[in-house]
């Protein structure tokens, strides 16, 4: 009787995911419709640069774009719909030539990696409601516009919501085969492979790789049977070595330097007590010619020393701003038709995205219950899922504040990334809850 319960409960899963799936290729127009944005240019140029080659790595755009973009063979192709929200010409999506190849990897793509995070999550709870609640809830989140929408943008962001969704599938599915005693090797270098190709999607994801590695060789030395898997070893040196590549390309390709420059030119440069600072460590006058070399090789470690130095400054500018970062959830390059079918997808979209940081300090007390339930219990249940979340809080938190002081325009953008992902902890925080509630009640 239990295992025809488990069985159908697993029909229900597939049933609700393949229902969610057809939803999301059929509402949201033609999967190959696109539009470009300033930056799409950009990605572009990039994609010139000779496949594998240490200029791909070193380009304006990132690896993985820049692999996107050569593979599609946009390089002799001509935009025909661009959109340019800073002067209002925002349009309607478009077909265009060549770059439909690329707008419909990324519907495909975001439609695989938010069903594999739904798959996954789902096959790691316990009762039969939550995994049905799972297989339901993570795709709605994926598939509302605030993520969706972006698959038709031709840029970066697609991409990085997609890969990471299908990342943390495969983080998941590996921290939960470690904590029952086993280590998949073929899981672990996807999980790798997937990891590394999404954090050379944007700079600030390299430092969620940071994150991981720094949270998972904490483990590995604390827990004597995780040291003697040589095969996690390898692993977490592979994390390393792609985060320290990641690091060295975006300071080899020079990218930080037009957003740093805005952020001088905008918040420390008309301040005189800022610039009083910062030639204290050596600045000269900002219009000697001198100024270039040294904005070149020290702006960012002197800004850095700025911003400790100054922890006042540091913590008020970003709580000031922190409202704002929620305040947007959907993407402000094209227009769409307001059928009914699209209202009722942008009312989901507010409740699943909502529009306050009140978000953040939830999921904060959402991870202290589970670390109280975890260390209370010691269920490795609780403990695999608060590593999880864990990662996924500091992540974002981290993101966030690089976005926000790595640029002083564009921010709500920059920090897009990191706030989907708060809003994302919420409701997988909340799922992970449930299921240990009702597991206790049973």
């Amino acid at each position: 009787m239990k295992f025809l319960k488990q069985r159908a409960i697993h029909f229900l899963v597939l049933v609700a995911l393949a229902g969610m799936i057809f939803l999301r290729l059929t509402l949201y127009g033609d999967l190959n419709l696109s539009v470009g944005n300033g930056d799409t240019g950009t990605y572009i140029d990039s994609g010139a640069a000779p496949l594998f080659s240490k200029d791909m790595l070193t380009r304006p755009r990132l690896f993985t774009t820049n692999l996107l973009y050569h593979l599609a063979g946009v390089q002799a192709c001509e935009l025909e719909v661009v959109s340019y929200p800073a002067i209002q010409t925002e349009t309607h999506r478009g077909i265009q030539p060549c770059f439909d190849r690329i707008a419909f990897f990324q519907n495909v793509l975001a439609v695989i990696g938010w069903a594999a995070l739904a798959w996954t999550v789902s096959k790691r709870l316990n009762g039969g409601y939550e995994k049905l609640l799972a297989a339901i809830l993570i795709p709605a989140f994926g598939f509302t516009p605030a993520i969706a929408d972006w698959d038709s943008v031709l840029g970066s962001e697609s991409l990085t919501f997609s890969l990471f969704a299908l990342s943390l599938a495969l983080v998941i599915e590996v921290c939960f085969e470690i904590a029952a005693g086993k280590f998949s090797a073929v899981f672990s270098a996807l999980a790798v492979i997937v990891l590394s190709l999404w954090a050379f999607t944007r700079d600030a994801n390299i430092y969620t790789l940071a994150v991981l590695f720094g949270m998972s060789a904490f483990a590995f030395a604390a827990a004597p049977s995780l040291r003697r898997n040589k095969k996690m070893a390898a692993s977490l040196a592979a994390i390393f070595i792609v985060t320290l590549v990641g690091l060295q390309s975006a300071m080899l390709s020079r990218r930080w330097e037009v957003p740093l420059g805005n952020v001088f030119n905008d918040l420390l440069l008309p301040h005189p007590a800022r610039v009083e600072y910062l030639q204290g460590l050596g600045m000269p006058n900002p219009d000697s010619a001198t100024y270039p070399e040294w904005f070149s090789e020290k702006a960012p470690r002197a800004y850095a020393r700025f911003l400790l130095a100054h922890p006042g400054y540091t913590i008020s500018a970003f709580t000031s701003e922190l409202g704002g970062f929620f305040s947007e959830n959907t993407q402000p390059y094209f227009y769409t038709d307001e059928t009914s079918a699209r209202l009722r997808l942008n009312a989901l979209n507010d409740i699943l995205h909502p529009k306050t940081h009140l978000i953040f300090v939830l999921d904060i007390l959402l991870m202290a219950g589970l670390f109280f339930a975890a260390f209370r219990k010691k269920s490795h249940p609780y403990a695999g899922w608060l590593w999880l979340l864990l990662w996924l809080t500091l992540s974002a938190s981290l993101t966030m504040g690089v976005g926000f002081f790595a640029d002083s325009i564009g921010v709500t953008r920059h920090t897009m990334f990191a706030v989907e992902t708060f809003r994302l902890t919420f409701w997988l925080s909340l799922l992970v809850l449930l299921d240990q509630t009702n597991r206790e009640e049973r």
